[in-house]
C-alpha cells in the first residue's frame, strides 16, 4: 500500500505552516538587506580567504591535527580492546 493511502497518514496543516514559516524566516535572515551589506559581506569573505591563503604554518598545522586525530583514534581502539577482555 502506498504511503499516501495509509489511513491516519494525513499531513498536519499546523506542521506544514510551521515548516513554511521557518523556511521563510531562514531565507529572510540569510538574505542581505541591501547591496551595501552584500558588498561588505563579500569584502569580509575575501579578507578571510586571503588570511587563510597566507598562513605559512598551514601545512604544519594539518600534519599536527592529523597526528592528533590518529593518536585519539588508536587510543579509542586500544581502550575498546582492553575493555573487551
Amino acid at each position: 500500500m502506498a504511503p499516501s493511502q495509509i489511513p491516519g497518514r494525513d499531513t498536519d496543516p499546523q506542521s506544514v505552516s510551521n515548516f513554511t514559516l521557518a523556511q521563510v524566516t531562514l531565507e529572510a535572515l540569510l538574505m542581505p538587506n541591501s547591496k551595501a551589506e552584500e558588498g561588505q559581506l563579500r569584502m569580509m569573505q575575501d579578507g578571510l580567504q586571503e588570511e587563510l591563503d597566507d598562513d605559512p604554518l598551514g601545512p604544519a598545522r594539518g600534519i599536527g591535527n592529523g597526528l592528533r586525530l590518529g593518536v585519539t583514534l588508536w587510543s579509542f581502539i586500544a581502550l575498546v580492546v582492553l575493555l573487551m577482555r
